[in-house]
């Protein structure tokens, strides 16, 4: 019996090791089905290069028609779409980014971890990781979904965007671990570069159906040969046709796209946010030299500064200007216009100077302790105020009455000012009235009171 006993939990032993044996064979993944995820994802990155051209060009031509674009139902919609798209495409990104930076933190690469499953899997279910780009996804297919116009799209289903995925076994699985979890870092990494194509190609596809709405179409052509060529595409084919031809070929001489100057220029130049006044950086990050490599013309004229890496400009007066791009290496060649809007310069905000007076309730000793009124622009990360206080009323309100008042100018807190603050008593109201503010756009501006009530 007692034979017969160690035999069987030697048998179950074994049969046990054997069933352990199978199934890791099952879920073994040959090396070399791995490996090569990697031609996989370098094709998708080299596809993505030549598409994100194409969405620079297409960027320029919106931004040349963006009014006559938005005045349109249906390129409107398109573009809405196309602004979303271009949303999920930096979250994409910021995850991809996120990866690379983690392994760059623990000394590791790509090929390193090609195979391995542990790294990709914590680093993804990171804050920044899968799940922020599950929510934008998830969020994108409704808006286009909800949108008034909208093109047939596969996105949902090569993605695809639905919380549980079916497999071809038929078992169901969540989002994130259909795609990303559990699995191989050759096979989450190459997903996330297969999806941030999808989004590029859906946002050309979207833009370039907005500008077709006003006779754009994406073309060939040649200066050889004076004939046209333009492609009418949806997701299921490509209709190549010739359109007409064209009478002059200089027409064409500025539409050099691929000259890699002309897209520093474009993914340098920054034309929103622009204010009379102020001293507005137009390009930035950019290494060519103004008056030497290209000649930028404005119209009305306006002041053009050049400073390390940054092209800034100050304009004297609102309205429409108009900005010519000129290639000055070879000759002087047009390269492009652009027009700008530049907008008033928006009102300021007052606050008494110190940590703790932002509530309407303080104390007598933080209020004290300000020496002054201070202006603040929340805009273009502007370091410094662009034009200063005049004057301001000093009220002090007891029991209901005005007790005291003081005309103070200057920013600065004068003596009859810090007077009234030291007679301040608990449940007294003070306030900050009619302060009155000089920008250097030539406007004044009157700022809204400031009230505080002293709680001892």
């Amino acid at each position: 019996m007692a034979g017969g006993v160690v035999d069987v939990k030697r048998y179950q032993i074994i049969s046990l090791l054997y069933i352990i044996f199978v199934c890791f064979s099952v879920l073994n993944i040959k090396i070399s089905s791995l490996d090569s995820n990697t031609y996989t994802i370098k094709t998708f990155q080299t596809i993505q290069t030549e598409e994100l051209k194409k969405l620079s060009t297409s960027n320029l031509v919106i931004s040349n028609n963006i009014d006559t674009l938005f005045s349109l139902p249906k390129s409107r919609s398109y573009l809405k779409i196309a602004n979303q798209l271009s949303t999920s495409l930096k979250i994409v990104n910021g995850v991809i980014d996120h990866v690379n930076i983690q392994m760059k933190k623990e000394g590791t690469t790509l090929t390193k971890q090609f195979n391995s499953r542990s790294f990709i899997e914590k680093t993804l279910r990171d804050p920044q990781g899968v799940k922020l780009m599950e929510v934008n996804l998830f969020a994108l297919s409704s808006f286009i979904k909800n949108s008034p116009y909208r093109l047939p799209s596969r996105l949902d289903e090569l993605i695809p965007l639905q919380k549980e995925v079916t497999t071809l076994k038929g078992r169901k699985d969540d989002w994130q671990s259909y795609l990303f979890y559990h699995k191989p870092m050759g096979i989450s990494y190459m997903q996330l570069e297969r999806i941030k194509l999808l989004i590029i190609q859906t946002q050309l596809i979207y833009q370039e159906a907005a500008l077709g709405e006003i006779g754009y179409q994406a073309t060939y052509y040649s200066k050889l040969n004076p004939q046209l060529y333009d492609f009418t595409s949806n997701i299921k084919d490509t209709i190549l046709k010739i359109t007409h031809k064209v009478d002059s070929i200089a027409k064409l001489d500025s539409m050099e796209y691929q000259d890699v100057f002309f897209n520093k220029i474009i993914h340098s130049l920054s034309t929103e946010n622009v204010f009379v006044g102020l001293s507005n950086s137009i390009l930035h990050d950019f290494n060519y030299v103004l008056d030497k490599d290209f000649e930028l013309e404005i119209t009305p004229k306006a002041k053009i500064f050049k400073s390390d890496k940054e092209v800034k400009i100050i304009f004297s007066k609102t309205g429409e200007y108009n900005l010519r791009f000129f290639d000055t290496r070879k000759g002087r060649k047009l390269l492009f216009e652009k027009k700008v809007n530049v907008n008033k310069i928006p009102d300021p905000v007052v606050s008494v100077d110190g940590d703790n007076l932002h509530n309407y309730n303080i104390s007598i000793s933080d209020l004290m302790s300000a020496v002054r009124l201070e202006a603040k622009l929340d805009i273009n990360n502007l370091r410094y105020f662009p034009g200063r206080i005049n004057s301001y009323k000093v009220i002090k309100i007891h029991n209901g009455k005005e007790e005291d008042y003081y005309i103070n100018y200057g920013e600065i807190f004068q003596s009859p000012t810090q007077k009234i603050l030291g007679s301040l008593k608990k449940n007294d109201l003070l306030i900050f009235d009619n302060v009155s503010i000089s920008l250097v756009d030539g406007t004044t501006r009157i700022a809204s009171p400031i009230v505080y009530k002293i709680t001892d």
